[in-house]
Parts: C-alpha cells; structure tokens; sequence
C-alpha cells in the first residue's frame, strides 16, 4: 500500500517528457529482453520529444473548459487596435526531419500585410522551431529600431508563450533562443507576446509549410494568393 502511494506522487513530481522517456525506456528494454532487439538509442531520446512537442501543439494539456474558452475567445485572426501592429508566426517540421521552416507576418490594423518573410532552418524538434521563429519576429527592423508602436507578436505553440511569460521550464534545445527572445522583449516594452489558436493562425500555418515544400511563390506575402 505504502509503495503504490509512494509510485503515485512520483509519477505526478515527474514531468510529461520524462514520464514518456521512462516509459520508453522500459519498452525497448523489454524488446531486447523478450524479443532479442537491438534498442534503438535515438529512438528513445526523439520519440519523448515530439510526443511531448504534440501535445503541447494540439493542445491535448488543456481542459474541456479551458479548450471551449479558447474556441469562445477567437477561432479566427482577430486584427489589432488602430495604430498598433500584429506579427504572426509559425513552423512546420516533419517527423524525423532536422530540416523545417518559419513564416512571419506583419499586419495593421486594416489586416493589410506590411511585411513578411520565410525561412528555412535547421531544428531538433517543434519548441525549437517555434522558439526561432519568435526570435526572428522580435530581431525585425520595425521592432529594433522601434519605428512603430504597439505590436503584438502570436504564436499557436503554448509551450514557447508559457517558457517566456510563465517561467515554465525551459526546454535544453530550445533554452538559449529563448533566454535571448527574454532578453528582447525586455527591451521591447511596447511589444508582448500571446498564444493564438491554431485557427487564427492559418496564413502563418499555410506558407511555413509550402515554405518548407519550396512551393512558395517569390514576395507571397507583397501579392498574397487569392485563398488568403
């Protein structure tokens, strides 16, 4: 009884990723008692990431009710108050690939584009992505030369928004962009940071990927598609 109280408060002093990193650890140790494999070292290190980058994406950590104030809130890009600006950003990575890319866009008030750009990088997982993509929104020349006011920069990954507002603890991976994404926005008082849903972030969604697909059309973001 004792034991089974004890398993249960370390299982909950633990986080998520580790939880997940222990459990697969026990299952490629079965498979090589059992079943005579060879364990697999990075799959034992990168599969814990990116299920831990997937929940933190798709939002299975948030409640019922968290989730239905989330969809009340905006479902859709919301345009920011006269005179002031707001920088969207996203990435797209592919399971098992290092290789991803970033979009960003600027909008007024009106939603017309200011600006915008892609990028393609290199990443070892989804939070660091997302991190760099923040760190290019806030090194933009608008921003560093502080040409305009207000500016909100969005974001639809939580994780990176809650490294950088809450404290939470940060990812190794992704720890020196976001110290330096800190550093910004303290220098940057007239700009913040919010967690967007993934619906309102759409355009950003769209041209990361066809970024990454190297589909995008040259200046997209002077002469957007129609779709947008």
């Amino acid at each position: 009884m004792v034991g089974t109280i004890y398993q249960k408060k370390f299982a909950h002093s633990i986080s998520r990723q580790d939880r997940n990193l222990l459990w697969q650890i026990w299952k490629e140790r079965n498979d090589f008692v059992f079943r005579g494999t060879k364990p697999e070292v990075y799959k034992v290190i990168d599969l814990p990431k990116f299920q831990q980058a997937s929940y933190q994406k798709w939002g299975f950590h948030r409640t019922p009710e968290q989730k239905f104030e989330e969809q009340q809130i905006s479902l859709t890009w919301q345009a920011p108050k006269a005179g002031s600006f707001k920088i969207n950003v996203d990435g797209s990575l592919c399971e098992g690939s290092m290789e991803g890319a970033m979009a960003c866009v600027v909008r007024d008030s009106s939603g017309s584009l200011i600006d915008g750009f892609t990028k393609l990088v290199r990443a070892e997982s989804v939070l660091q992505l997302e991190t760099l993509g923040v760190l290019e929104a806030l090194n933009l020349k608008y921003l560093k030369e502080k040409k305009v006011g207000e500016a909100l920069v969005e974001t639809d990954n939580q994780s990176v928004v809650n490294c950088l507002t809450k404290e939470e603890e940060m990812n190794w991976q992704a720890r020196a962009d976001l110290f330096e994404c800190k550093s910004l926005l303290q220098q940057l008082p007239l700009v913040g940071l919010t967690y967007c849903p993934r619906s309102a972030n759409a355009v950003m969604d769209w041209a990361a990927r066809q970024q990454r697909m190297k589909t995008l059309p040259r200046f997209w973001w002077a002469s957007p598609p129609l779709s947008l």
